[in-house]
């Protein structure tokens, strides 16, 4: 009996453990009500679906303190500073439960920053006697104690918080419990904020929100710069990075997936990595009252999750595209990807057969860094040679097929962690002008992929395509109208170096000074100078502009909200490959295209 009993405890610790080396943890913050209402701290730590809740904000600091947990806390020391009692008993439920507790400082109001390190040292101090294994007396949350600090920094004023980090692992390290420090980047690297923090402090979690930006998920999704981050420049080699997204459609103003699929596949994609720590969501009100296909979001986060990080690749590469997919050979590390589609069985030069592919070829690449679309319907078939890299290069001599082309289909190129360039997919760049003509489209097309970067900054990869294709029109009647034309365009790996760099540089190249992107991008710069922004009266959700200072400005819930962009770069419009881009970009850029 005693056996059984001592096993029983011994599960029962195993299950109510945190690892905070785990790929299948979920984080919430709490504490904003984003939802319109939200439950108390110690019910979302009941759920099997939350692992971390980051408890959000110290939004004034150093002088005064200044906490906001919405309608969750009310009473107040006499200097106005909150003290929340019931915060403090669910605080110690959480942990009870195998919960982490974070006090998350900043959010996107609010008054906070220093003027030097020593200030921020000093604050060190305040922040661990008020709220961790210190002693003080006022403290919030009484004798409970937090299990560390997140850093949600968004006033781009990254002064002094290396110095307060460090002043805080000072007080980690002699503590008899395991404490945690996080910071919340916006996806764009690096973050104008909390980017210094991260390049030279010791961070455990690393939240990085890929909403309300340009390098969403479904948008441009950079997250193999984030890889790279965390496996070469954090003072930390295991930091642990959480793809951060919204809880449901009315927590962010771009970013929520609610189609489950995409998200199973991208976490499929990213989750190889032993840098990979699991999803955070904004925020828990959000995540726990929207149900998607009859659990809440929160739910169906921690299921896939468990189901499909297990079943990751193993590769120290990320994937970036989806779904399931058949390979050249185990040496291979290039392929195509065609959205829908049936192809005939091809034969390699070293005799392998390429098996029949439906719906999807594979994307084993890094990183998205660019999408060009193509609207409308087309019927395709092509003659392709690709270099594939491996142990034994080997050449797709014949693959033909027919398919047909989505409303979007994105032109991508990527970086390995071995910084090898790959393409991922072979676009037609044409279009039919009238959506009632499907006309068809022949074309040949000669990848090369070449890498001549090493494991230092100063060196970078370009790849050069050259296509020769037939682009088509057509006219009122249906007919197609053919026109032969050769172009080449010379894209970039994700990670580029931070300082101007020599006239070989691998930053994307303009198209051709009179193309209609070119201008365009001409068009909007001086639009943005003359603070114009998208030049209306409204704004479009997910919508990104420039400010006339060389801010970001990405519309959410109809208004802008204004992000400076991080050293050496600055918001402007260019073009690469006919598309035109508004994003940050490197300020000697800027000059070719206004």
């Amino acid at each position: 009996m005693l056996h059984f009993f001592l096993f029983f405890l011994f599960k029962l610790a195993f299950a109510l453990g945190f690892d905070a080396s785990s790929k299948s943890n979920v984080a919430v913050y709490w504490g904003q009500a984003s939802a319109g209402s939200q439950e108390t701290l110690a019910s979302y730590c009941q759920s099997d679906d939350v692992d971390i809740v980051i408890i959000s904000f110290l939004y004034s600091f150093p002088n005064p303190l200044g906490l906001d947990f919405s309608s969750a806390c009310s009473s107040s020391f006499s200097d106005g500073l909150l003290h929340c009692e019931q915060i403090a008993k669910d605080i110690k439920t959480c942990q009870g439960l195998g919960k982490k507790v974070l006090l998350s400082m900043g959010g996107a109001t609010g008054s906070y920053g220093f003027t030097s390190d020593s200030q921020a040292e000093e604050f060190a101090d305040k922040l661990w006697n008020t709220f961790a294994g210190g002693s003080a007396d006022e403290r919030p949350f009484d004798d409970a104690v937090v299990d560390g600090f997140d850093f949600d920094i968004e006033n781009s004023q990254p002064d002094g918080y290396v110095a307060m980090a460090k002043k805080l692992r000072q007080y980690f390290d002699s503590a008899s419990k395991d404490y945690y420090l996080s910071a919340a980047p916006q996806c764009f690297y690096p973050d104008a904020s909390v980017g210094d923090l991260l390049e030279n402090a010791n961070i455990d979690f690393a939240f990085v929100q890929f909403y309300n930006n340009y390098c969403n998920v479904d948008k441009q999704f950079n997250w193999d710069t984030w890889l790279n981050f965390a496996q070469n420049i954090s003072p930390n080699s295991n930091i642990k990075l959480y793809l951060g997204l919204p809880g449901s459609s009315t927590a962010a103003g771009s970013g929520y997936i609610s189609d489950l699929s995409v998200i199973k596949s991208t976490v499929q994609s990213i989750s190889g990595s032993n840098n990979f720590g699991g999803i955070m969501l904004w925020d828990a009100s959000q995540g726990f009252t929207n149900e998607v296909d009859g659990a809440t979001y929160a739910a169906q986060m921690k299921k896939i999750l468990s189901e499909d990080v297990t079943s990751a690749s193993s590769s120290k590469s990320s994937s970036v595209a989806v779904s399931s997919s058949t390979s050249a050979s185990s040496t291979s590390s290039a392929s195509s990807v065609l959205t829908s589609g049936s192809f005939t069985p091809a034969t390699l030069s070293s005799g392998t057969t390429y098996s029949t592919v439906s719906s999807w070829w594979s994307i084993p690449a890094s990183s998205l860094v660019a999408a060009s679309h193509v609207h409308g319907s087309q019927s395709a078939t092509s003659d392709i040679s690709t270099v594939l890299s491996g142990s034994t290069p080997q050449t797709l001599t014949s693959a033909t097929g027919s398919a047909t082309q989505p409303s979007a289909i994105s032109t991508t190129q990527a970086v390995s962690s071995s910084s090898q360039i790959i393409l991922s997919a072979l676009v037609i760049p044409s279009s039919p002008s009238s959506s009632e003509c499907s006309p068809s489209i022949t074309s040949t097309a000669v990848n090369t992929l070449s890498s001549s970067s090493s494991s230092t900054a100063s060196q970078s990869s370009t790849l050069s395509t050259t296509y020769t294709s037939s682009a088509v029109s057509a006219s009122s009647q249906g007919a197609p109208v053919t026109n032969s034309k050769n172009f080449t365009t010379t894209l970039a790996p994700t990670t580029v170096p931070s300082y101007a760099p020599s006239t070989t540089s691998s930053v994307p190249s303009s198209s051709a000074t009179g193309s209609w992107a070119h201008q365009r991008a001409k068009e909007l710069n001086a639009q943005f100078a003359a603070g114009q922004l998208n030049g209306k009266s409204e704004c479009q959700d997910g919508e990104i502009t420039c400010s006339a200072d060389g801010k970001i400005a990405i519309c959410n819930y109809g208004s802008w909200v204004y992000t400076q962009c991080a050293d050496g770069t600055t918001c402007f419009a260019y073009d690469n490959n006919d598309t035109v881009y508004t994003s940050c970009n490197f300020s000697y850029m800027k000059s070719s295209y206004v």
